[in-house]
């Protein structure tokens, strides 16, 4: 078996309801994971190809150590010059200010949080905190909150039941590099 593979039967057993998403993507491969059965051990290894991603739903379908596991997300989206700023943000809001996963994109950031069984956010995102510095999505420039294509350039939001979450080793579609999980 490829490494890829054994992390996803080995997030599984934890008790990640892990699916596959397409190379270098994070775009899921089959249609209806959102409300699919979760995958056991069998699953996987059958509808696994090389080069496939990870991905994982949080909130209700996965429990890790009795608790559904959520996601804070760092999600930079102007650059790596307002990361800093976006940590802080995020620091400022955990007790436990490390994070759990360094996104390939190299700035972005992911906490997994434990809820009790039931009592996970119930929305599938929620934002907790953005930038007031808005730029265009295209080339990155500062513009205006009403300019077309603008966002926030940093993003904190709580990722709950419908989402798809990017797990380690999975590759970044830009930047080719891998999540890692921090182990600082």
């Amino acid at each position: 078996m490829d490494d890829m593979l054994n992390e996803a039967l080995r997030l599984r057993k934890l008790g990640f309801a892990i699916h596959w998403l397409r190379p270098s993507s994070k775009i899921p491969v089959s249609s209806g994971w959102a409300d699919a059965p979760v995958m056991d051990a069998t699953a996987l290894k059958a509808s696994y190809q090389p080069g496939f991603n990870i991905g994982f739903r949080p909130g209700k379908w996965s429990v890790v150590n009795g608790k559904e596991i959520c996601v804070l997300d760092v999600d930079i989206r102007g650059g790596a010059r307002y990361a800093e700023e976006a940590y802080a943000a995020a620091a400022a809001m955990m007790r436990d200010q490390r994070f759990t996963v360094i996104s390939g994109s190299d700035v972005g950031r992911h906490r997994y949080l434990g809820f009790n069984k039931g009592t996970s956010p119930p929305k599938a995102a929620t934002t907790l905190r953005q930038s007031d510095i808005w730029v265009n999505k295209d080339t990155k420039e500062i513009c205006a909150s009403t300019d077309e294509g603008a966002r926030p350039a940093w993003l904190i939001e709580i990722l709950s039941t419908g989402k798809n979450v990017v797990m380690p080793p999975s590759i970044h579609p830009d930047t080719g590099h891998p999540y890692k999980f921090d182990s600082e």
